[in-house]
């Protein structure tokens, strides 16, 4: 999980963490999907993080032009998802 400054959403709460999975990797990729969710709280038990209330999710899309620069370095992804919705990593 990310800690992003705090995102406001009047009927659900606050949330402060960003967490972001891979839902395809094409092999000849034209553009990769990610599921991306803003938690209000996580918490830590016995090294696994445990997320809060989910008060946004969705789904982003990656181009392959962009998907060609991530590399190995996941950061990537996260700096990318974060900036595509408009989210400031802490």
């Amino acid at each position: 999980m990310t800690e992003i400054q705090p995102v406001t959403v009047p009927t659900k709460g606050v949330g402060k963490y960003f967490d972001i999975i891979a839902l395809n990797f094409p092999m000849d990729p034209q553009s990769v999907t990610f599921y991306w969710q803003v938690f209000t709280q996580v918490t830590s038990e016995e090294a696994t993080l445990i997320p809060g209330q989910c008060i946004l999710d969705g789904n982003l899309t990656m181009d392959q032009e962009t998907y060609a620069g991530w590399g190995t370095d996941d950061e990537y992804v996260i700096d990318w998802a974060c900036d595509q919705l408009g989210f400031t990593i802490i």
